[in-house]
């Protein structure tokens, strides 16, 4: 799925707009049905599609290949440095694919709820239960929310619904007067401030 500029405008119009209705006091507004079951007294609040990611390292394995030659010095030295060139291009390739980076790339559709991020991926719906998180990193300028856990991988959202996601999840983890604290939300406060003193 691709998003443009329209898309990424209204997002952060959509955030701009919740983050002032929430800090002046007023709540999320539960949705009245989702797809994803809920347990009893958990409530929705949106569902978006996202870019879903997950940051992690993973072994690797490659195999080295061993050459046998025959023949004159030149050809025999000739075999062995296309074959040790073959072999660090194999242990390059490997070292590249095991290093921790995003991995997981993917277009998911992502509830937040009272209690959890529901995120439903390629390989099933995955629960980020609010009680766990460790960090709340968004930067809704930059269309991207990071959010750590101490028993997973760090998991990253981005795209144009991030601006609004970050201020609702926020606002579920805060209280209103925070919102206006959190690193992130500096040009959301700022704006909020200048529509104020209007």
């Amino acid at each position: 799925m691709a998003w443009g500029p329209v898309e990424h405008q209204q997002g952060l119009l959509a955030g701009g707009e919740l983050f002032r209705h929430v800090v002046t006091g007023g709540e999320l507004e539960p949705l009245p049905f989702v797809s994803m079951r809920l347990r009893d007294g958990e409530s929705a609040y949106a569902e978006l599609p996202l870019e879903y990611s997950r940051f992690y390292a993973m072994d690797v394995t490659y195999q080295q290949q061993s050459v046998l030659a025959f023949g004159s010095a030149g050809f025999i030295l000739g075999a062995l440095a296309v074959n040790a060139a073959g072999n660090a291009m194999a242990r390059n390739r490997a070292n590249a694919l095991a290093a921790a980076q995003w991995r997981e790339h993917q277009i998911a559709r992502v509830f937040l709820t009272s209690e959890r991020l529901l995120i439903a991926t390629g390989v099933g719906p995955l629960s980020f239960w609010h009680d766990g998180l460790s960090e709340f990193l968004p930067t809704p300028d930059h269309f991207r929310l990071l959010l750590t856990f101490p028993d997973c991988e760090p998991v990253q959202l981005r795209g144009p619904g991030v601006p609004w996601l970050a201020v609702a999840m926020a606002r579920l983890l805060y209280r209103p007067e925070q919102l206006t604290l959190i690193p992130g939300f500096a040009g959301m406060a700022a704006w909020h401030r200048e529509i104020e003193e209007e």
